[in-house]
């Protein structure tokens, strides 16, 4: 949590870095302000740079900026974390697939990824270096489904599936011993209060 000082200073930003506010109506200023407070300075401010970059006309609403919030992490500044919507059973939220290779000559296994195109996490692993300014390279990272038919794709999603169920299967055995613990209480379980 911030400081009220902190959140008055974000608040001020928000008033002088976009055209159209409303802090001059009562109880807007002190709302956001007591919004703001109950997160994280440093994140508060990345989310505040995103909302303006996406619009400096409009102050953001409470709830846009709470949600670029979270859409912020403890990564270095100007860094938002990208994060699945839903599960990708293709990559298994990783984002990439990784493939190896055998060179023919020398035997040598070669590993290297391929970039999940079907989800967020994935598209971020997209690289094409002849695309690059300045300095280019011959460096790619090239989708999955450069190599992978819809065939492949599907037994990759059918493992991955297979995977993640097992997962939840050894976590839900925890669950539900942790779920009886102090539900039955013996009775002879009484003390005597000297009132």
């Amino acid at each position: 949590m911030m400081m009220r000082t902190q959140a008055e200073k974000l608040v001020e930003r928000l008033k002088n870095a976009c055209v159209f506010h409303r802090f001059d109506e009562p109880g807007v200023y002190a709302e956001y302000v007591r919004a703001l407070a109950q997160y994280d300075y440093d994140r508060m401010n990345a989310a505040i740079d995103a909302a303006i970059e996406e619009d400096s006309r409009n102050v953001p609403a409470i709830s846009l900026l709470i949600k670029k919030y979270k859409g912020t992490s403890n990564t270095p500044k100007g860094q938002v974390e990208i994060k699945n919507d839903e599960y990708c059973a293709i990559c298994d939220d990783r984002g990439f697939v990784l493939i190896k290779e055998k060179h023919p000559e020398t035997g040598t296994t070669y590993e290297y990824i391929l970039y999940c195109p079907y989800c967020n996490v994935g598209r971020t692993y997209a690289y094409d270096g002849s695309q690059c300014k300045g300095h280019k390279s011959q460096y790619k990272i090239p989708p999955l489904t450069k190599c992978f038919g819809d065939e492949g794709i599907q037994a990759m999603r059918e493992t991955n599936l297979k995977k993640r169920a097992k997962r939840i299967e050894t976590i839900s055995p925890i669950k539900k011993e942790l779920q009886t613990v102090g539900k039955s209480i013996p009775d002879s379980w009484q003390y005597d209060v000297p009132f």
